[in-house]
């Protein structure tokens, strides 16, 4: 622990992260399109400002905003890939030497797809405080970049994915599970009395 209070060894276990800019260039090297560029950019925004107001609110709780804001940047940076985007993104990072980072940015409901495949993947789930907040921010931005909630972003993914049967199998699945990392994160972000 520095005498700022800055706790040092996060730095340590986690590694390096590439600056803004740095992680903005690596997003458009593999994703072209402006449009999830954009929403990018907005869950970053929305990101950072959960993870500031959580640890202010929770001094006590270990939470890194920066590593939080680049993982929001980089969660759809599997979009461009075949596939599933969600683990394409893991996989991009720790190829591009950012594992710390590939385990904060799987999103959405990659486990549920899987499991529907009789294939159980326990590791697609979210356990650390980031990849949550990643998470969240990602159901609060639409794909052209506004605020929405959470409960509106499921419906227009159901909307727009309405053709893909067993993928909306799974989101169905996923969210209570959704629901619960909004409401746990909803408790963290209100001020203590």
């Amino acid at each position: 622990m520095e005498p700022n209070g800055k706790d040092t060894s996060l730095d340590i276990k986690t590694g390096s992260l590439p600056s803004y800019s740095q992680a903005l260039e690596l997003l458009k090297k593999y994703v072209p399109d402006k449009k999830t560029i954009y929403h990018s950019e907005r869950c970053a925004e929305v990101a950072y400002a959960m993870a500031l107001r959580v640890r202010k609110n929770h001094p006590e709780i270990p939470l890194d905003p920066e590593k939080v804001r680049i993982g929001a940047l980089l969660h759809d940076i599997g979009k461009a890939l075949p596939g599933e985007h969600e683990i394409n993104s893991v996989e991009i990072l720790k190829k591009e030497g950012y594992p710390w980072l590939a385990e904060i940015v799987c999103h959405s409901y990659p486990y549920e797809i899987l499991l529907l495949r009789g294939i159980e993947r326990p590791e697609y789930l979210p356990t650390s405080l980031e990849n949550k907040i990643v998470i969240y921010a990602d159901y609060l931005i639409d794909p052209d970049g506004n605020s929405t909630t959470m409960e509106e972003r499921i419906q227009e993914i159901k909307t727009r994915k309405k053709d893909q049967l067993q993928r909306m199998k799974a989101l169905t699945l996923a969210e209570p599970r959704l629901f619960r990392l909004r409401d746990e994160l909803e408790a963290l972000l209100k001020e203590r009395a």
